[in-house]
């Protein structure tokens, strides 16, 4: 079953600095937020691209059941490694519904 957030819910995660893998294949997001939840953001935020998630994942070790949050460009490449993640027997997987565009409008309604 996908597991789709949006911009609130990511918002969530890191102002309650909630541990979790940010694999960030767009552009950072870091310079939205200040002191603490910026500093939790850098912790767990990774630029990576699509090819590199998996070779990502396997040098950190990350345990299959540890949550994973992926964001792309427009959720497409976000989709694509979700499945794959699943098939690799990752179990706690989170796309960003519509990607760092989405995001952004998202975040600008506020």
């Amino acid at each position: 079953m996908l597991n789709k957030i949006n911009f609130y819910q990511l918002d969530n995660l890191i102002n309650n600095r909630v541990p979790f893998l940010f694999l960030n294949m767009s552009e950072s997001i870091a310079g939205w937020y200040t002191s603490v939840s910026k500093m939790h953001l850098n912790t767990y935020e990774i630029l990576t691209g699509p090819e590199q998630v998996l070779p990502v994942l396997a040098e950190r070790k990350a345990p299959k059941d540890y949550a994973i949050v992926l964001l792309c460009t427009d959720g497409s490449d976000s989709l694509k490694l979700y499945s794959e993640l699943e098939k690799q027997g990752y179990t706690n997987v989170y796309v960003i519904d519509g990607g760092y565009q989405q995001i952004v409008t998202e975040r600008n309604q506020i």
